[in-house]
Order: structure tokens, then sequence, then C-alpha cells
């Protein structure tokens, strides 16, 4: 990530936080503002078989299952076996304002078996955005799991409330996402 964006007189804003998730605990997470970018990043400790773990993140065409406001995740093409150009829309609200978060990315699965994704600007409703997804393998039936990520979004986000609005909202979101891929990736089969 550019470490040029976490300079400056940036709001940061670092939580750490222990709340159980089912089995889980988030570890961290830390959201800071610097103009009209964000940086976001959260990293927890999954009761779940780190394989499963992957398999469900990695299912595009089902992740709404891990999140109330994700509305579409569908493949648009395969560029290579470990290359796709996806689409995701999400409806959010904080408190009454509610708006769509709309953009087109490449997601790559990296050697490492790292996540990256990169959002292709003028598809969707962000200029930029690039995530890493790492899943961790503690043991076979726990994983941690760290997601990062920088994004400028094209909409206007209130400057002095936005930011306190939008971190409570975060870590509700996190807590939901996460204690729904453990809970996926514990299930048996489908």
């Amino acid at each position: 990530m550019r470490k040029n964006l976490l300079a400056g007189t940036s709001v940061i804003v670092t939580l750490l936080v222990t709340c159980a998730l089912q089995a889980a605990t988030i570890e961290r997470t830390e959201l800071r503002f610097r103009g009209r970018t964000y940086h976001y990043l959260f990293s927890a400790h999954l009761s779940a078989n780190p394989e499963a773990v992957r398999a469900v993140v990695s299912d595009i065409e089902r992740l709404a299952r891990l999140n109330d406001n994700i509305i579409t995740s569908q493949v648009l093409a395969r560029e290579s076996p470990t290359k796709i150009k996806r689409r995701l829309l999400l409806k959010h609200c904080i408190l009454v304002f509610c708006f769509d978060i709309d953009f087109v990315e490449t997601l790559e699965v990296l050697p490492s078996g790292d996540i990256a994704t990169r959002i292709i600007p003028g598809a969707g409703n962000f200029e930029r955005g690039e995530t890493i997804w790492r899943i961790e393998a503690i043991s076979d039936t726990a994983t941690r799991v760290t997601m990062e990520a920088d994004q400028e979004p094209k909409f206007w986000i209130p400057p002095l409330i936005g930011p306190l609005l939008i971190k409570r909202s975060f870590i509700n979101e996190v807590t939901e996402t996460l204690q729904n891929l453990e809970r996926i990736a514990n299930a048996p089969l489908q």
C-alpha cells in the first residue's frame, strides 16, 4: 500500500478490540482519513480451517452471505486462472444517510496466497482503491484473517461527522462479516 497516503495530518483512529465473535476474536481495527482517501485495516483470529476460510472469501458469486450490505458480487471476466474482473455493489446506510458503493475491480490470488484487488477507475463510484486479504494458517482449526485497503470514493463524505459515523459503522460491518465468515467456514459443505 502507498505509505505516503498515511502521512500528513490524517485523522487516526485505532481501536484494539477484544470482542468475542462466537469463538473468534477481532485483534485489531484501524480507520484513517486523509482528504478524500481512507485507509482501513482489520485483523481477526477465527476458529475455522484456513482452507475453508479461503474458500468462503473466494466464492465471489456468494459473497452476500458474508454481509447484508452486499447486493451483488459477480464475476465479469476471467483474465487468467488466478485473476478475475468482478463487480461489487453494496447498499449502506449510516443513520438516515444511505448510499450505494459500486465498483469494478480486478481480483488476483498472488503466489503467496494473498488476495489482491484493484478498483478500475471510472467503473463505479470510486476514484481508486487497493485491497489485500491475508489468510494465515495458525493451525488446522484456526486462521488469522487480515484485510487492508486504501480507497478514494467519488461520493462526498461530510468532513466533521462523516469519519465518526463511518468508524462506528466500520466496526459493526467488520463484526458481522467475521461472524458470518467463521460460521460459514465451519458449516457442512453446501
